[in-house]
């Protein structure tokens, strides 16, 4: 059965528009985002964050407060170990964990 030369180029035509037709979308989609970009605004907050670093992020916090809750050892429940590496708590059947991904079955 040999395919007209009309229904040739409908196929045609088609495959054209599906190929090209996404890469048009997403370039007017980039242009369109570029275009409502709000340079100002963008500035702003670049020099809000520049002067919250240079004052020390603006936050009060007492180091020997954060000193000790690092420090302060939770108790781990029993199906549960602690991971030498982090402490972080994991079940006590996994190999690997979750944190930081050190090997724990050297236990």
């Amino acid at each position: 059965m040999a395919i007209g030369q009309v229904e040739l180029a409908i196929r045609v035509a088609a495959g054209l528009f599906v190929i090209v037709a996404p890469t048009l979308l997403f370039l007017g989609l980039w242009r369109g985002l570029e275009a409502m970009r709000d340079d100002e605004l963008i500035q702003r907050a670049q020099q809000r964050a520049r002067s919250m670093e240079s004052d020390h992020g603006g936050w009060n916090i007492d180091a020997t407060a954060v000193r000790a809750a690092a420090t302060r050892a939770d108790p781990v429940p029993d199906e549960m170990i602690a991971c030498d590496s982090c402490g972080t708590h994991n079940r006590d059947d996994v190999t690997y964990c979750q944190d930081c991904l050190s090997d724990l079955s050297g236990r």
